[in-house]
């Protein structure tokens, strides 16, 4: 079990069961110390109040509400769906390719179009699922954008669970990690509270393949909040030169 899940769905997202506050009860009764509600941008119809991000502070006692978005590629040149008047409150920012875009491209297609976005974004912090079948990129390429930028790559464990990605595939993901020396983050990719702070169907995969615990970005809590500590930085300097341009 997880304690602290970096990508989580609420029913803000058309995909999510349970609303945040349910999420969030049923993380603390699991023992988690904080869960992220990262509802899909608007691409996926996600429909995030802007009440989330700028008026809503930690509704449940003990546990930590990560405010975060999974953020969709809007356009071919870089852009996505996330909105920028809510980088001053948000917690962590996920991307990944969705069902949005038409899918039997080439890995290099798919690949160019995820790194054009990272660059165009450096407020982003964790690429998910980038194992996902439909969606092939080239595991030697994200992993070398991610280690060189400080961002970590998501080990999904409802693709595992769901039996929507092979074991094979997952495993062959992890070792190109693992040889590049990338960051990674176990998340439990959540729609419903029984799926919250899930990681035991990715943790012997992990193990098979020997990836180093001290590059898992959440493999407790401490590191978890260092992480985020560390990309906030990243976000505090994008929201000072935006400030600095509109002098």
């Amino acid at each position: 079990m997880l304690k602290v899940d970096f990508h989580s769905h609420s029913h803000f997202s058309l995909c999510g069961l349970h609303s945040v506050l349910e999420m969030l009860t049923a993380a603390k009764n699991k023992g988690l110390a904080a869960l992220a509600i990262t509802d899909h941008g608007s691409m996926l119809k996600g429909s995030i109040p802007s009440t989330f991000f700028d008026r809503l502070f930690d509704p449940v006692p003990g546990i930590r509400l990560l405010k975060g978005m999974e953020c969709n590629i809007a356009g071919d040149n870089g852009e996505i769906d996330f909105p920028m008047r809510y980088l001053p409150w948000v917690d962590i920012v996920l991307l990944g390719l969705h069902p949005h875009l038409p899918k039997k491209q080439t890995a290099q297609h798919n690949t160019g179009l995820l790194l054009k976005a990272l660059e165009k974004n450096p407020f982003v912090d964790i690429v998910t699922h980038p194992e996902d079948v439909e969606y092939p990129v080239d595991f030697k390429d994200v992993s070398l954008f991610a280690k060189e930028h400080g961002i970590a790559l998501e080990c999904n464990n409802s693709k595992i669970l769901n039996n929507r990605v092979s074991k094979e595939l997952m495993m062959e993901y992890l070792n190109v990690c693992k040889d590049i020396g990338c960051l990674i983050a176990i998340n439990s990719d959540a729609h419903a509270i029984g799926e919250i702070g899930l990681d035991d169907s990715v943790r012997p995969l992990l193990q098979t393949v020997g990836f180093p615990e001290n590059r898992i970005v959440n493999r407790n809590a401490h590191s978890a909040f260092e992480f985020l500590e560390t990309r906030r930085a990243v976000k505090k300097e994008i929201l000072a030169h935006t400030l600095n341009q509109g002098k």
